[in-house]
């Protein structure tokens, strides 16, 4: 069965390794930050393209706001997506609400579709309810923090995510919407893909559709984030304690400690 799959992409602050004077008394010093397409949205698009692969269909990619460091939606062109669509916030401070509400009519806009794939997403201080927010202007089925596509039929996807002490597996009719989780393993079946060396030369200069919040007819009055400042988390120092494996009462100890 052919799968029509659509892709929100973020670009997010990049916090791997954070410098020194990221945080000037309570203001943050973005200059001091570099940024990055965010991690569970890029697993988010290699699903898509794998399912793309497998089944056929077409792979289409959202972004809101404008680019900053990285241009997600040309990565994901030079990945091998069919379509990408730049929506035009009037306001580049809107919360996750007004976010969802400018991606769910951009989905209506573009037509049918099977699955709504994105990642969940905290280093901007988002709440990481984007995907769910959108499933519920769509009025559509959500699973979350999937880990991999187990399954995808005519009329329902099955998914599997991995939780504490074990895995879980889940069923949702289609359509429905897919927020990738933060997977650890090494063999991660959604690493990404490299960029192909003749997308980017065909598609460096491609113009990029873009559709402002008029166009779809939404009213975004209120909803927009205001930053009152940041505040340094300061290190955490944590020491070394070696404990007997074969003492009982040493492992006790240990726990009581840390809880």
């Amino acid at each position: 069965m052919a799968c029509n799959s659509i892709v929100i992409a973020r670009e997010v602050w990049d916090t791997r390794d954070l410098l020194p004077g990221v945080v000037s008394g309570n203001a943050l010093n973005e200059g001091a930050l570099s940024k990055r397409f965010e991690p569970e949205d890029l697993n988010a698009l290699e699903m898509a393209l794998q399912i793309k692969d497998k089944q056929g269909g077409k792979v289409t990619v959202l972004s809101v706001g404008a680019v900053r460091d990285v241009d997600v939606l040309r990565e994901a062109l030079f990945r091998g997506v069919d379509e990408v669509v730049r929506v035009v916030p009037p306001t580049n401070e809107l919360d996750t609400a007004g976010q969802a509400a400018l991606l769910a009519a951009a989905i209506r806009k573009l037509g049918t579709f099977d699955l709504v794939l994105v990642g969940v997403s905290v280093p901007e201080g988002e709440n990481s309810l984007l995907g769910a927010e959108v499933a519920a202007r769509l009025g559509v089925d959500q699973i979350t923090y999937v880990d991999s596509l187990v399954e995808l039929g005519a009329d329902s996807a099955l998914c599997k995510r991995e939780i504490e002490m074990g895995s879980e597996f889940i069923r949702a009719k289609l359509p429905a919407v897919l927020v990738m989780g933060v997977y650890l393993l090494t063999d991660d079946p959604r690493t990404p893909r490299s960029a192909k060396a003749m997308l980017k030369l065909k598609m460096k200069k491609a113009p990029i559709p873009e559709w402002t919040a008029a166009e779809l007819g939404v009213e975004l009055s209120g909803a927009k984030i205001v930053v009152a400042g940041f505040e340094a988390i300061p290190r955490r120092q944590i020491d070394t304690k070696d404990v007997d494996p074969e003492s009982g009462a040493a492992l006790k100890a240990m726990l009581d400690e840390v809880l």
